[in-house]
């Protein structure tokens, strides 16, 4: 009987352990997602495309390798409503609000009007086109509206990491309006949409009205007290650890308050808001009684914090794709459906949209229109809003449907608008020249001259030791990073010059080449003049762009 028993706690112990080895196992495979992420981050800002493509790659790559269960089950609408308090909180806190104001009409339009033309255009063109019985108009309906906010974050990042910065008006109106519109989205998605696939014909659209406008309206209330409150505990107790650990709480706070309300009768849902304007509030801490807040430390905190989040969900995202499905029946239709899906929304809903809303705006022309129309990239809110969506609908082929059409709307998006939006804005001569290594050094040589002042300062008693050696080892970082940067922009201006060179004698060899065979008599006058007139065209634009280049070197040396 004994021995009975001891086997069986022998085993019940071995039973355990297994468990918590299964357990420690799911969280190092969650580290080593994160690792793998942040490195193909880097690599992806080098190399200058959006950073969210080696993501979903790297989920799918890991799902093939490992296999879903590999994870268990991940709860992903819990992950995509975190990702989004933190990602809208980190934009509010990082806009230019006086940057913002000076096109606020077509930010708040585009927000708000544009979010809705889009959801209702790209609805209506999908149920449309969408071979029939494939997509009912209602799930068409809440896919354009998922799709329907704009993520320029990763633009963003391509843009800058390639030496294209957009006019000042575009980039606050794209800044503004992807704020802005991803949190009037969420509201709409669900509130509006969600409830038409999950629970059809229960709608009493003036009750859908009322919730949307009391969403809106208590988002607001709910940021500015969110960020006076958590304003107040950092002017109090901030400083080193505290700092960040209130700073990252905030959105969380903000985002779980808003969704309370969700839980009443009312069932609002202002959490997406209340994220975006605690932020805007703390941004600008003065305008609502408070001294001015720790910025530097804060958004350096939720610049990390939100690149965590975005690793997470767009790599989960690639990985807990259903695969299997695509391959049951006729569900393989899905993958023709989603790139139908991609081009009605990038080149009809969206542009139709932004024509409409823009055209009070009489300062902007036809090409800014085009621009703003062309980089609304999908990404991090659209994944997330999809995710939020499947885990509220009861029907798991619709789920997977949408699931799908997202995931290949995404994908689409963030390759062909993502990399092709700075080869535009050049080619519409929509960016501002601006000198960026020249820019840096500046920094550079100010940041040198306030080490040089604190050093007299401290050789002049003035100050402290122990503050002395903390504002000595800031300056000493920031002028390391800086040199590190403009090594790397001096670097990449280099080896551009160098393929120029290559290139001009590539062509200057083609030349050579027509010219040979033109007097040998093989290639007629008609061919050779025209063959010679576009090389020639080349090398001048060539030699143009070398002397540009050369220019930037001599200034910067």
């Amino acid at each position: 009987m004994c021995r009975i028993i001891s086997k069986n706690v022998r085993k019940s112990s071995q039973t355990s352990k297994v468990e918590k080895l299964a357990t420690g196992f799911e969280v190092y495979i969650a580290v080593v997602f994160i690792i793998v992420g942040a490195i193909l981050t880097r690599i992806a800002e080098r190399y200058r495309f959006p950073y969210p493509i080696p993501l979903i790659l790297l989920g799918l790559g890991l799902q093939f390798m490992i296999g879903q269960e590999a994870l268990g089950e991940i709860p992903l609408d819990f992950l995509a409503q975190l990702t989004l308090a933190v990602v809208l909180f980190y934009a509010g806190l990082t806009m230019n609000i006086r940057e913002t104001r000076l096109s606020i009409r077509s930010v708040m339009l585009l927000a708000t009007l544009g979010v809705l033309l889009t959801s209702i255009i790209a609805g209506a063109t999908i149920s449309i086109f969408s071979p029939a019985g494939v997509i009912p108009l209602a799930v068409a309906l809440l896919i354009g509206a998922i799709l329907s906010p704009t993520d320029p974050a990763a633009l963003f990042s391509v843009l800058e990491s390639g030496g294209v910065r957009v006019k000042r008006k575009l980039f606050s109106i794209l800044e503004g309006e992807a704020v802005f519109n991803d949190a009037t989205a969420v509201i709409l998605v669900i509130t509006g949409f969600l409830p038409l696939v999950s629970s059809p014909g229960e709608q009493n659209w003036v009750i859908v009205i009322g919730q949307f406008a009391g969403s809106m309206g208590l988002g607001v209330v709910l940021g500015l007290a969110v960020a006076y409150g958590m304003g107040k505990l950092l002017l109090t107790f901030g400083g080193g650890s505290n700092t960040s650990i209130l700073t990252a709480a905030t959105p969380i706070l903000a985002y779980g308050l808003g969704e309370v309300f969700s839980l009443l009768p009312i069932d609002l849902h202002p959490g997406a808001l209340a994220a975006v304007f605690a932020g805007i509030f703390m941004a600008n801490s003065r305008r609502i009684g408070l001294e001015v807040l720790p910025q530097k430390s804060m958004r350096g905190v939720m610049k990390n914090f939100s690149l965590v989040f975005e690793l997470a969900i767009f790599t989960f995202i690639g990985f807990t794709l259903d695969f299997d499905w695509f391959f049951q029946g006729q569900n393989i239709v899905f993958i023709g459906v989603g790139l139908l899906v991609a081009i009605l929304v990038i080149f009809i809903a969206r542009p139709i949209s932004v024509f409409l809303v823009t055209l009070t705006d009489s300062k902007m022309n036809m090409k800014e229109r085009f621009f703003i129309s062309w980089a609304g990239v999908k990404g991090v809110a659209s994944a997330a809003l999809g995710a939020i969506a499947i885990a509220g609908i009861a029907d798991p082929n619709i789920g997977n449907g949408v699931n799908a059409i997202i995931f290949i709307v995404v994908l689409f998006s963030l390759v062909v608008q993502g990399i092709t939006t700075p080869i535009i804005a050049r080619k519409l001569n929509l960016i501002e020249e601006q000198d960026s290594a020249q820019e840096i050094a500046s920094q550079r040589d100010a940041t040198r001259h306030s080490l040089l002042f604190l050093v007299d300062q401290y050789t002049e008693g003035k100050v402290d030791s122990s503050i002395y050696t903390i504002l000595k080892a800031e300056l000493e970082e920031e002028i390391y990073t800086l040199e590190d940067e403009l090594r790397r922009v001096i670097s990449d201006r280099r080896s551009q010059l160098k393929m120029l060179e290559m290139r001009e004698e590539i062509y200057r060899e083609k030349l050579t080449y027509y010219q040979a065979e033109y007097e040998q008599g093989k290639i007629p006058d008609l061919i050779y003049e025209d063959q010679k007139l576009e090389l020639q065209a080349e090398i001048d634009e060539i030699a143009t762009l070398r002397r540009q280049l050369r220019s930037s070197r001599e200034s910067d040396n």
